[in-house]
């Protein structure tokens, strides 16, 4: 009932646009003056919560009435952030974030208002809710007391009692529990619960990392306990699936990869193609409310660090009973489609199968057979010809995608190379080859047909949506994008091929590293939810994630959906716990998505930042791919983000917010996004993740100097 009433208020209030008094909120939702006391902790739960502001006048208003947002801080590559609103999205400088983390729950005051161009702008206002109560840091111990220096962007020491430090020595890296948040008169407080060692050393460093997100890699016991029983169980009948074993069915995957979860095959039908994609099911092992199912759940996502994965089901599910490995039977979820010569899917079928795999190819191989490789198309001939009919099929697809506007940043993949003591060995980038794009277009081309088929059975799932930039964001990318002759125009109007014509053109001018750096950063984060808003970045009407069950929960979830509606339309009361329950569902496998990522990137950033220690002095050419008033951020060619600190230079910088540029007035030099530079390292610090660089030449053509 409280709800109901608080969005009553807040749904006024929007109307409105005007603050109110107590006596008038009261009348608004109902309320009788009898049961005022209890009533004002409601509306004092409703201001602590963000729904609702009290201004100094003692009236009540919505925080975007009152030059304010209340959202969730999405911070961009630890630079700034944006936090969305219902109707706009506000900028958030890093010095603004006031002890905010990446996914808290804020109430930002707005200090800067749309003019000129230029984006809102704020500052966090207040922490309305925590992603999360752990910090990491450095322990400085004192006789009868300590204090934890964070790793993180927390801005505040955290004072641990004497009693409170589990034996911790100085200088160990420690996990903190943090018991108060502080004020603006006392610091935080909090408790060791861990002390993980050396600080500086990237093992440990990576082990805290997962330690802070609750990040567990060993498996509950019941969920062992349920793995020895499905192992034991003999699955070679199934009656109701299609047998497709006879089908020269393959897998396409990285040569290190052992979660094998899809399976494909091409034959021509006529001028039109049968496009085959066989799905690991997952559903048939897993079942619903199971310990497996609920640690899948938990977990959301597997998690690919720099040196292993952290899997979302066990080694005998994900690796075995239910990878697709060659020449072995296995239990399929299979969507079956008839494409015709324009790219359009023109009939399907989606049913259960069972179908063993003839080859385990990889992407290098696959490659090296389309550029001619004898030896390699020698060897697997029995396939030669359907891995070409695949190709051929591809970039029909591939035509009908960026016909209709879809984003293809076509970025390198960067691969960090461990050796045996798990360090760094060498960073390489490896560009996506034909065999990749082949297995990414038709895995888009079933994941849109399964949505486009549960979206017109109108049955609750989960979809895949991306919404379109705001035009705070928008606004934002056009200052960038002004910089080298781009602009977007018409933003209310604006369709994602826009950006790939931006993107193509960049590609010819050379600058397509720091154009694709821009319009990442300007896009909205992919998320699980149960309307159908479509995708923006894929230009898709309908669109679900079905293809990766082993290592993704919201594609199990779809699985059984299916599954639901194959032999019978879903009760009525199947179909209310699907309404009752995907809502928060895809909420949580969005949040787990989210740290799966940052986690993924912060491993990588750790080891890199370790491999660089001793290349203090070594020169690399760089570009710039952003500023602030403190400095200049850069990506080198191997991909490496470093940071020339412009505070500490001997020379005097300055920054031109309007014209995004930075001129060194002693030296005469003046600094914009994309410039190309030689640069020195001169340092690298393992607790802020930083290498620092100063510029020794420009590059450019027409650099102005």
């Amino acid at each position: 009932m409280i709800d109901r009433e608080l969005e009553i208020l807040r749904e006024y209030l929007k109307i409105k646009k005007k603050s109110i008094t107590t006596n008038e909120l009261f009348s608004i939702v109902g309320w009788s003056s009898k049961k005022k006391k209890k009533n004002i902790s409601i509306i004092n739960k409703w201001i602590e919560n963000g729904e609702i502001i009290r201004l100094k006048s003692g009236k009540y208003n919505i925080p975007e009435n009152g030059g304010y947002i209340k959202g969730t801080l999405d911070v961009v590559k630890n630079r700034f952030a944006f936090v969305d609103g219902e109707e706009f999205s506000v900028f958030i400088p890093k010095s603004k974030f006031n002890g905010a983390f990446s996914g808290d729950t804020v109430l930002v005051k707005i200090t800067k208002e749309n003019k000129k161009g230029k984006n809102k702008e704020g500052e966090v206002e207040k922490v309305l809710k925590r992603e999360n109560d752990k910090i990491i840091g450095i322990l400085q111990r004192k006789p009868n007391f300590g204090f934890v220096v964070p790793f993180q962007n927390f801005g505040k020491d955290i004072f641990i009692p004497k009693n409170k430090m589990k034996n911790a020595k100085d200088g160990e890296l420690v996990l903190v529990k943090i018991t108060f948040w502080g004020d603006n008169e006392k610091k935080p407080e909090g408790k060791i619960v861990e002390i993980l060692g050396d600080p500086f050393d990237s093992e440990v460093m990576i082990e805290a990392l997962l330690k802070r997100e609750g990040i567990e890699e060993k498996f509950p016991l019941e969920v062992k306990q349920e793995i020895n029983k499905l192992i034991s169980i003999n699955y070679e009948k199934d009656e109701n699936r299609v047998d497709l074993r006879d089908y020269n069915i393959i897998t396409i995957d990285g040569a290190d990869a052992k979660d094998l979860d899809d399976a494909v095959y091409v034959e021509k039908k006529g001028e039109n193609y049968r496009l085959i994609v066989s799905i690991a099911d997952v559903s048939y092992y897993v079942k619903e409310g199971s310990a497996l199912d609920e640690e899948a759940y938990k977990r959301g996502n597997s998690i690919y660090l720099v040196d292993r994965v952290i899997p979302m089901f066990p080694k005998e599910i994900s690796n075995g009973l239910c990878s697709l490995n060659p020449y072995e039977d296995k239990f399929t979820f299979t969507c079956d489609m008839i494409i015709d010569k324009k790219g359009k899917v023109i009939d399907h079928k989606v049913y259960k199968s069972v179908i063993r795999s003839v080859e385990r190819m990889t992407y290098s191989d696959v490659n090296e057979i389309y550029k001619g490789n004898k030896d390699l198309s020698s060897k697997y001939s029995n396939i030669k010809d359907m891995l070409f009919l695949m190709l051929e099929l591809s970039k029909v697809l591939r035509q009908v995608k960026k016909s209709r506007g879809s984003i293809d940043f076509d970025l390198p993949e960067i691969k960090v190379v461990l050796d045996e003591n798990k360090k760094v060995d060498y960073i390489k980038t490896r560009e996506r080859g034909e065999a990749e794009k082949v297995i990414e277009d038709f895995m888009i081309a079933a994941n849109e047909t399964v949505a486009e088929k549960i979206f017109w059975l109108e049955i609750p799932s989960i979809y895949r949506t991306h919404d379109k930039p705001d035009e705070e964001r928008l606004m934002k990318l056009n200052e960038s994008l002004s910089k080298f002759g781009y602009n977007l125009h018409n933003l209310d109007e604006l369709h994602p091929g826009k950006f790939q014509k931006i993107i193509d053109d960049s590609k010819e001018k050379g600058i397509n590293m720091i154009i694709h750096k821009l319009i990442l950063m300007s896009l909205k984060q992919a998320r699980y939810t149960k309307e159908n808003t479509g995708h923006f970045g894929l230009a898709s009407t309908f669109y679900t994630h079905f293809t990766s069950p082993i290592r993704r929960y919201a594609d199990l979830v779809v699985h059984r959906i299916l599954n639901d509606t194959l032999s019978k339309y879903p009760s009525k009361k199947r179909i209310k716990y699907l309404e009752d329950t995907l809502d928060e569902v895809g909420k949580h496998i969005s949040k787990t998505e989210r740290t799966a990522m940052s986690i993924e990137e912060e491993s990588i950033r750790i080891k890199v930042v370790e491999y660089m220690k001793d290349k203090i002095g070594n020169e690399y050419n760089a570009i710039i791919t952003g500023m602030n008033k403190n400095g200049i951020f850069m990506e080198t060619e191997e991909y490496i983000d470093c940071f020339y600190n412009v505070i500490q230079s001997k020379s005097y910088h300055e920054y031109n917010e309007e014209s995004l540029t930075m001129i060194d007035t002693d030296n005469n030099i003046t600094y914009k996004i994309g410039d190309k530079l030689r640069v020195v390292i001169i340092r690298v610090d393992m607790k802020e993740l930083e290498i620092e660089v100063i510029p020794i030449e420009m590059l450019n053509e027409n650099s102005e100097s």
